[in-house]
């Protein structure tokens, strides 16, 4: 599967189909959270539209790969303009999130502010300013960078509530 990101015409091409703002919202929760879900659990959540697939999941692989080389860049597709907002984003990933809402709930009460930015009743301009920074809060705390060393006793950094030797670690 191709990395590199869409070009303007498979952009315009995928927006007939759904909303780009909304898919790349969810799509960057499913690459944030702690623990992948399969891609045949989120997939037909994300499409609107089955003929969507195939450049759904390429941009699905561009945000993975992005995000793994250089999470602090990360930049929503709604800064790029066109039509699309970040009320629409976060819409996308508050959907990818209701996925596994377990590990959603110990960030929501361990870091409540990284998620304001997604809440059902966020303001334009509230939303566009924080969902950048809030995403690479998300991503740090739950995939810290190769070679950051986790403590024994320190708490998980997958979410889950636990000290790290009792979780991931063990």
């Amino acid at each position: 599967m191709s990395t590199t990101p869409l070009n303007d015409d498979e952009y315009a091409a995928l927006d007939a189909l759904q909303d780009v703002a909304w898919l790349e919202g969810f799509l960057t929760a499913i690459v944030v959270t702690p623990v992948t879900p399969a891609q045949a659990a989120w997939l037909p959540a994300a499409l609107k539209d089955p003929q969507a697939e195939a450049l759904a999941l390429r941009h699905h692989h561009y945000m993975q790969t992005w995000m793994a080389k250089d999470p602090g860049s990360f930049e929503p597709i709604y800064e790029c303009g066109g039509n699309w907002t970040a009320v629409q984003w976060a819409a996308g990933f508050r959907a990818a999130m209701a996925l596994d809402p377990v590990a959603w709930d110990s960030l929501r009460s361990a870091h409540p502010e990284w998620l304001a930015a997604f809440a059902d009743d966020v303001a334009e301009d509230t939303a566009y300013d924080a969902i950048p920074s809030a995403v690479i809060s998300i991503h740090a705390h739950w995939h810290p960078p190769k070679g950051a060393k986790v403590g024994r006793n320190d708490p998980c950094p997958c979410g889950s509530g636990k000290k790290y030797k009792k979780c991931c670690g063990a």
